[in-house]
């Protein structure tokens, strides 16, 4: 089974006007990030964040793209008339300032779930210890 447009406008309406065909790509793309040791139904509702993430990203890249042109990397933010720049933190993915809508972290909550230490005393059933969540 895998995530439909349909749970990702429920989950995401931030993304909800993006394209169909976009969208579906995204969902293809996300498939491959699916925890593994999630139901299927978790592993539905984390690969609709992940991909609410790389859609909204998207539209973060083409909106400052089409104001102020290709952004500098390490940049958050710059002025022109006697020029200021705002400097990133060295943050990823899932920072708040590469992930200001928390897509990625409600992606990153699920496919934690899937986390064992270097011991592992007993697994459940599916080879995980996640049943239940």
């Amino acid at each position: 089974m895998s995530a439909t447009v349909e749970l990702l406008d429920f989950l995401a309406p931030a993304v909800a006007d993006v394209p169909k065909p976009d969208k579906e790509f995204a969902l293809q793309q996300a498939k491959g990030y699916r925890p593994w040791c999630l139901p299927a139904d978790r592993q539905d509702e984390a690969q609709a964040w992940y991909a609410a993430w790389l859609l909204y990203n998207r539209l973060q890249q083409q909106a400052a793209t089409a104001t102020v042109g290709v952004i500098p990397v390490g940049i958050s933010s710059e002025k022109e008339g006697d020029l200021a720049r705002t400097y990133r933190s060295g943050g990823g993915g899932s920072s708040d300032v590469g992930d200001p809508m928390g897509f990625f972290a409600q992606y990153q909550r699920l496919a934690d779930l899937c986390g064992y230490g270097a011991i592992t005393v007993a697994r459940g059933p599916n080879g995980c210890e996640c049943q239940g969540h």
